[in-house]
């Protein structure tokens, strides 16, 4: 459990499940009330992530399918957006980032994000601290 507040409606452990469950079953087929482009969503959210420019338009041009048809069911099988789905994947990139050392701006470009004013706000939002106060929580853990 981290030691500061974590205010995602979903956490990590969460979404792994979810995933894995949805796509999977566990002889490792297609789960029948997966949609196909949901499965191929979540594979390429998860390659593409670090790409600033991605948006759902885009995910949903490149699936050939249209974007109201895969949110729907991408929202019908995580109970989450897309686009909560896309900042989940960037956010854990980006602590991991912060863990290893990197600078907060550099951290928040590798992992995907278009604008840092916007980065900010989020990180702040959901767990509570800036990134800089995340990134000193963990130094002081490590020593």
């Amino acid at each position: 459990m981290p030691p500061f507040p974590l205010r995602c409606r979903i956490s990590s452990e969460k979404w792994g499940q979810r995933i894995r469950c949805f796509t999977r079953n566990s002889q490792g087929l297609e789960h029948p009330a997966a949609p196909v482009c949901w499965s191929r969503a979540v594979v390429y959210l998860q390659t593409h992530y670090q790409d600033p420019t991605l948006t759902t338009a885009q995910l949903a041009q490149e699936l050939y399918a249209s974007r109201e048809h895969l949110s729907r069911a991408f929202k019908e099988c995580t109970m989450e957006s897309i686009h909560n789905y896309l900042i989940y994947l960037r956010m854990q990139h980006c602590r991991k980032a912060l863990e290893e050392g990197v600078s907060v701006l550099n951290a928040c470009t590798e992992s995907g994000f278009p604008d840092y004013s916007s980065f900010l706000k989020t990180f702040r939002r959901l767990y509570g601290i800036t990134p800089a106060e995340y990134r000193a929580q963990h130094r002081t853990m490590v020593r």
